[in-house]
């Protein structure tokens, strides 16, 4: 995973979700958006949110550089009203 992703993540409030999976995704939550995931592999980003019974299998967003990364979140993240 690039580390600014990371970065990224860390200054919007996202923290990697632990995982006893073997894998290079990760991902990412934010206290106040419990269902909201945000994953990571292959230098790519996606958002996922959760359906009530699984995560969907689309992503409602994605993108390849930092820069998206950090829009998407300023953008659809400000508050907690999400």
């Amino acid at each position: 995973m690039p580390m600014v992703y990371l970065q990224v993540l860390e200054a919007h409030g996202w923290v990697q979700v632990p995982t006893t999976l073997n894998t290079n995704i990760t991902f990412f939550a934010h206290g106040e958006h419990l269902l909201d995931r945000i994953q990571v592999f292959g230098g790519r980003w996606s958002h996922y949110q959760f359906d009530g019974t699984s995560w969907w299998t689309h992503a409602e967003a994605r993108g390849d550089d930092e820069a998206s990364l950090a829009a998407y979140l300023r953008k659809h993240f400000r508050s907690s009203r999400r």
